[in-house]
């Protein structure tokens, strides 16, 4: 999988050195994510195995963003720190907004009551936090230390022009919107008539696996064997030996094992040694061994559980419990299956709300999430129309992940669009807007494509596998839908977004002219007071002065009184 990225990053970029960079700074952030998972104590088998891949994956785009800014400075002629600082500010927002929505899709699964949804979504937001801080705090060090060696390692980019792509798109707009719109209402119902798997069978016992493999050997050996244990109170061994004997009678079970039907009629419990009946009897609880001849999930197991449940809550209505692989299953497909709409709901309002910050716009999320749920519906829906059974907690994963990873394609559209319509008509706007996301959406999207397919392909794990397949495809439909159907939706709701646009320019520009009317008033104030202040200065100075003045001619005329007093007495003496 590393291999095929560093492949395509070589053919989307123009310097040899590139690649390099950027996987390595993804290195850094992946490892200081992996070994920080240390603090939560233990993380599932299922997060330690996607967790580095997809993280690398979803994060190379913040990398690709700042390197592509900072190459713009340098060839603007900008000097290496300069050009820096100029690429960090300039795409601090476009990254931290892209985080933003990836860090949301991921944080919702931790409100999963399954478990695993939070061990998953806290390994994966933080793997995207840490992503963030390498690639604004790392990587401008990196750039400048190795800037020579990305100069020196230039070449030509081998990918053509996309302007050709975004007439062809331009062209068959109305042909794509008719296409989708007729197949998005049964993907939709599709997706929603799955099959799903929600036991062991879907993780550690899947075919492939060496538990799958000593599985079937068992089975064949000596048939198969579902084993789901009864606890009931411990109060009656003529109840215990009655419920024993009608689960035996029933067809699909292979074998009841339990003291009370075991020991011979008549037989006290207290001839048989207190190591064998601890195994069976507690002082308040039985134990009954009942084995199926089923699978562990499947409808008929299923069936064949409540059945043997109902049977038993007859005889014990209280204090009865039945555990096992396939009571558990049925246990966990009832907390999951409650978990998707929660979970699918929050991370739509979440992702919303961070576009709508970001655009300052309440049609633009519209717009920008449209392709992506389509690309939802289609990917979920490809199970059902080729008869597979799909991982209800992958399908639940995915979902969100698809949505957080890939809405950044539909944002980076949107901003070319909005940034080329202020100055060219739409058809040109739309037209300009695939031409300058094209290669970052295709590089990105092809990456995720790559990860996803590479799990499905090298796993031996089903969940994984499984996994891997629905990213993989996701990533492939979403960028599709957004170089085909976003530029259409865009064109359409042109005059919705900009009329919501100007209307908050205009009052923007009503906003700012209060200010400044306010400051203005206020800065009248202010130099009304500091010039009565000078004024007042003035007085008390001008005040003092006279006091002064005064003080000097009253010594003055003593001293003259004085000396004139002194002359008259010395004459008098005289």
């Amino acid at each position: 999988g590393v291999i095929m990225i560093a492949v395509i990053l070589c053919l989307t970029t123009t310097s040899w050195f590139e690649p390099f960079l950027f996987l390595f700074i993804m290195g850094v952030a992946i490892i200081i994510n992996m070994g920080t998972n240390i603090f939560l104590g233990e993380i599932s088998f299922l997060t330690f195995s996607t967790a580095a891949i997809l993280q690398l994956a979803i994060a190379m785009d913040y990398s690709v963003f700042l390197l592509h800014s900072f190459t713009r400075e340098r060839h603007a002629g900008i000097e290496p720190v300069q050009a820096v600082a100029n690429a960090v500010r300039s795409s601090v927002t476009s990254i931290l907004s892209s985080g933003a929505t990836t860090i949301v899709g991921f944080l919702v699964l931790m409100l999963m009551r399954f478990k695993i949804g939070f061990d998953m979504g806290l390994v994966l937001a933080k793997g995207i936090v840490i992503s963030l801080l390498t690639v604004l705090l790392l990587m401008p060090a990196l750039l400048l230390r190795w800037g020579d060696k990305i100069e020196r390692t230039a070449h030509r980019s081998f990918m053509p022009s996309f302007e050709g792509l975004g007439k062809v798109v331009f062209k068959v707009r109305y042909g794509v919107l008719i296409l989708v719109a007729l197949l998005v209402v049964p993907a939709f119902t599709a997706q929603n008539m799955n099959q799903f798997r929600y036991g062991n069978g879907a993780l550690g016992s899947s075919p492939g696996t060496k538990v799958y493999e000593d599985e079937q050997a068992i089975n064949t050996r000596f048939g198969r064997s579902n084993l789901v244990l009864a606890l009931i109170p411990n109060t009656n061994n003529v109840t215990e030996r009655a419920l024993t004997q009608e689960l035996q009678d029933l067809k699909y079970v292979k074998s009841v094992t339990s003291l009370a039907g075991t020991l011979p009629e008549g037989v006290p419990e207290d001839f048989l040694p207190e190591s064998l009946t601890s195994q069976l009897h507690t002082d308040h609880y039985s134990r009954m061994l009942i084995y199926l001849k089923t699978k562990d999930e499947s409808t008929y197991a299923y069936q064949c559980t409540d059945e043997v449940r109902s049977i038993v809550e007859s005889y014990y209505p209280e204090d009865s419990y039945l555990v096992g692989m396939t009571p558990s299953t049925q246990d966990i497909q009832s907390i999951i299956t409650n978990d998707y709409n929660f979970v699918n709901v929050l991370s739509l309002l979440g992702v919303a709300i961070v576009i709508l910050f970001t655009f300052h716009s309440a049609i633009i999320p519209i717009v920008v999430m449209i392709p992506i749920e389509v690309a939802i519906f289609f990917n979920m829906a490809m199970p059902y129309l080729t008869g597979d059974t799909m991982i209800y907690m992958g399908y639940i994963i995915v979902s969100c992940l698809q949505l957080g990873a890939t809405v950044d394609y539909s944002i980076l559209m949107t901003n070319n669009y909005l940034d080329a319509r202020t100055n060219l008509p739409k058809k040109e706007a739309a037209i300009h807007a695939i031409a300058q996301s094209a290669l970052s959406i295709l590089t990105s999207g092809s990456i995720l494509t790559i990860v996803g397919y590479g799990l499905y392909y090298i796993s031996t794990v089903s969940a994984i596998a499984d996994m891997g397949h629905l990213v993989g495809r996701g990533a492939l439909l979403s960028l599709t839908l957004v170089l085909f159907l976003l530029p259409v939706l865009l064109v359409l709701s042109d005059q919705l977004v900009f009329n919501q646009m100007y209307r908050r320019a205009q009052y923007e520009k009503l906003r700012a002219a209060k200010m400044r009317k306010v400051q203005l008033t206020l800065e009248s104030k202010r130099r009304m007071r500091r010039r009565a202040i000078r004024k007042a200065m003035r007085f008390h100075k001008r005040k003092a002065w006279l006091e002064k003045r005064k003080q000097k001619k009253s010594q003055k005329s003593l001293e003259h009184a004085n000396e004139a007093w002194k002359e008259d007495s010395h004459h008098e003496e005289k």
